[in-house]
């Protein structure tokens, strides 16, 4: 199946659901910060484990299992604002929805997506390992270098990572219901943004609330309101250029051809 036969259903159903039925499509947005939430600490857990016996080696197995969140979240049919960034872009370029709709669409799932992102980590603190964790952890080293980065730096690293996620999102929604090539087409490109710590503003609500709440604002440098504002709305606008400008904006122009030449 192609994206240009595929992406009009879906398009057309995250509208109606959004237009019609908001609170079930504000509880697939909060969905999507739950499964995050959990695949992302299990993930920094399994960093921190691996970092003890091999220096270095832990954000590989960050970025393998923090993979599977996002084919969680497909198969699941989660709403997560960074792929809707490129479903909206895709469909206002082929008068599917109007572009300021399409934006509204994606404010209320990255709300929402907070919303589960901030419940999920509060719950996660309360647990053993999450009170537990120390102030020279993986995810405190993590949270570190994020909010020690420049806004240039957070916005490039932020274009970076939501093509990585849409191209994910493409192949994805290629395989159809063939939920194994659905997976491989996951797991071959989401590792690259994530070991290489570029900027997702839906995991870094996770990171930093989850770091909030566990070793508390004090403890990591650079923790303050406005530090971690400044780092949700420069990568929220990043991602929005990389997965909506660019992946959804280009594909949405490459798919206007008149030929039979479309992906």
């Amino acid at each position: 199946m192609s994206f240009f036969e595929a992406a009009p259903k879906i398009i057309s159903n995250k509208l109606a659901l959004f237009g019609q039925e908001p609170a079930r499509f504000a509880t697939r947005a909060i969905l999507a910060g739950v499964y995050l939430g959990i695949m992302t600490a299990f993930a920094a857990s399994t960093a921190q484990l691996l970092d003890e016996y091999a220096p270095g080696w832990g954000k590989y197995a960050f970025g393998a299992i923090f993979a599977s969140t996002l084919y969680i979240i497909i198969v699941l049919q989660g709403e997560l604002a960074t792929g809707d960034m490129m479903f909206m872009t895709y469909g206002s370029i082929h008068k599917l929805t109007a572009f300021w709709r399409g934006v509204l669409l994606v404010l209320f799932v990255t709300f929402f997506n907070l919303v589960g992102a901030v419940v999920i980590a509060w719950l996660i603190s309360r647990t053993t390992i999450g009170q537990h964790v120390e102030a020279d952890s993986f995810l405190h080293g993590l949270l570190v270098a994020k909010l020690q980065k420049s806004s240039a730096t957070l916005f490039v690293e932020a274009i970076l990572a939501n093509m990585v996620v849409n191209i994910a999102f493409m192949l994805a929604t290629q395989a159809g219901k063939d939920y194994s090539a659905k997976l491989w087409g996951v797991i071959l490109i989401i590792p690259s943004f994530a070991t290489m710590s570029y900027e997702h503003s839906i995991a870094n609500f996770i990171l930093t609330t989850l770091g909030g709440f566990t070793l508390g604002p004090d403890a990591i440098e650079g923790f303050t309101a406005w530090n971690v504002i400044r780092n949700w709305s420069v990568v929220w606008l990043g991602n929005f250029v990389g997965g909506g400008l660019i992946m959804g904006g280009l594909y949405g122009w490459l798919n206007l051809t008149k030929t039979d030449y479309k992906d």
